[in-house]
């Protein structure tokens, strides 16, 4: 029954032998190829990079050190010789940066007792930088080879779905062809034996669930029986909370992993841990966005990193607004209004990418044209935006037109990473959680920008905000940027 899961252990692992594998050789070579040429330069004394490339080959156990790291820090979906569900992107980042950072720690302390710290064959820089690159690419290559196994179907824990409603069709649907969870849904079980063919048919979408290929395998009462035929030891339970707790002698009978997922709606569960008291088990939930020294913590990160994303970004922000100028006439900047902390009305800073009678543009575009006007109702947004510029459409396609923001992060009124403001007509699909959501103030980047961008629904677009404000940590934030950059530079999702 684990034996997808084992391969899809193997295949992990592989890759993150490659990354480090690759970082160290880059880092080696790249290190001696600088001082090389600077020695040939004019600087004949230059330290960098004076030592003998095959002195490194003795250091490839650390790639098997890495993965023997990983492993104790259960990145192999938690148990690499019984896998079941992988932890949270985010979880995952956080500690593929510790792994990296005590694998290449080990090796320093190595070289120390080795050589003593008289010995430069062995350069200690070439392990700070390739700490850092694998900690930034570890998780892009584990990406990279889930995207290999589900291409090929391999590697795809079977599991079970009990329940049909809401909650189930939702897991189903975040699943269904998803290369990081690497979870194959066996089939469902829903109703029971009282409960008629018909009645159970308009219960719990039986074709919704047909959709995406899941097949119904039984009530709730043929679970542990269906599982036993098909060798599947894991359990998504999706189902009533009288009825779970009704089968959970039998469930455990039989099934190696039970994950309870009861309701259809985000949590605070980053951070969170278990507790009991006196025998009864329960998870404690952490909703840091609600600690003072946490925002705090957030205020410092976001003006930090905005500032040196600005000092970065310096030379785009002289040649941008030249080449505005240039393709049409207008202004350089635009305000745009947008709702801020706890709903209070903000002025965001653009790069012009529009005509500059766009207003006048886009009602007579929604007058004449039905089709485009059901689409701007739907998502505030044109596909084939006659408003934007050529220039413009470069811009937004790279997302450049949106760092004039960094200026509302310096005064306050944004941070650099948060969910994205919205304008007024939006608050009714935000719903019950719009006050959750305008409990922070609102960001350049987020969750949804880098889980598909414009291509994402505006429901999971309200989703991927809302888990964001009750899940927010550093790591989130660090995580978010890195896949900002990557975002950007695909130009993906982006309009």
């Amino acid at each position: 029954m684990f034996t997808q899961g084992r391969i899809r252990v193997i295949a992990l692992a592989t890759s993150d032998m490659l990354c480090i594998a690759g970082a160290w050789s880059l880092t080696v070579w790249a290190y001696w190829s600088l001082g090389a040429f600077l020695r040939s330069h004019g600087w004949p004394t230059c330290p960098w990079g004076g030592y003998d490339l095959v002195a490194y080959v003795r250091f490839f156990p650390v790639a098997f050190v890495f993965v023997v790291v990983n492993a104790a820090l259960n990145l192999y979906h938690g148990n690499w010789m019984y896998p079941s569900s992988p932890m949270p992107p985010v979880e995952e980042f956080r500690r593929l940066c510790l792994s990296s950072l005590l694998t290449h720690f080990g090796v320093i302390a190595y070289i120390a007792f080795a050589y003593q710290t008289t010995d430069d064959r062995i350069s200690r820089a070439v392990c700070l930088y390739s700490c850092m690159l694998v900690a930034a690419a570890a998780q892009s290559f584990r990406n990279w080879m889930r995207a290999v196994l589900l291409r090929f179907n391999i590697g795809q824990i079977p599991v079970v779905l009990a329940g049909g409603g809401p909650a189930a069709h939702r897991l189903a649907v975040a699943l269904d062809g998803d290369p990081y969870a690497g979870i194959r849904i066996v089939g469902y079980f829903a109703g029971t034996e009282r409960m008629g063919r018909r009645r159970r048919r308009q219960t719990w979408n039986e074709r919704e669930f047909q959709s995406l290929g899941i097949s119904y395998l039984g009530t709730l009462h043929d679970i542990v029986k269906e599982s036993q035929k098909r060798d599947v030891k894991i359990l998504f339970a999706c189902q009533d909370d009288r009825m779970f707790r009704a089968q959970m002698d039998e469930f455990a009978a039989w099934f190696t992993y039970i994950a309870y997922l009861p309701a259809a709606r985000e949590f605070p569960i980053f951070g969170a841990r278990a507790v009991s008291f006196d025998g009864l088990g329960g998870l404690e939930m952490v909703n840091q966005g609600r600690m003072k020294i946490k925002r705090v913590q957030k205020r410092i990160m976001d003006d930090l990193l905005a500032f040196l994303a600005f000092m970065v970004l310096l030379p785009a922000f002289i040649v941008i607004p030249v080449l505005i100028k240039f393709t049409s006439r207008g202004p350089v900047f635009y305000r745009h209004r947008r709702l801020g902390k706890d709903g209070r009305e903000i002025r965001i800073w653009k790069f012009r990418s529009m005509y500059k009678d766009a207003d006048e543009r886009l009602k007579t575009i929604l007058a004449k044209n039905h089709d485009a006007a059901r689409e701007w109702v739907c998502s505030f947004k044109l596909v084939h935006d006659p408003r934007v510029t050529p220039f413009g459409r470069f811009l937004r396609k790279t997302s450049l037109d949106e760092l004039p923001q960094l200026f509302n992060v310096f005064s306050g009124e944004m941070a650099l990473i948060g969910p994205r403001p919205i304008i007024s007509d939006e608050v009714h699909y935000y719903g019950d959680a719009y006050k959750v959501f305008s409990s922070v103030r609102p960001g350049i980047t987020g969750l949804w920008q880098v889980s598909g961008r414009s291509d994402t629904d505006y429901a999971r677009r309200v989703a991927l905000d809302t888990y964001y404000v009750l899940n927010w940590s550093p790591w989130m934030d660090l995580w978010i940027l890195i896949r900002t950059v990557f975002a950007v530079l695909l130009m993906r999702g982006a309009r």
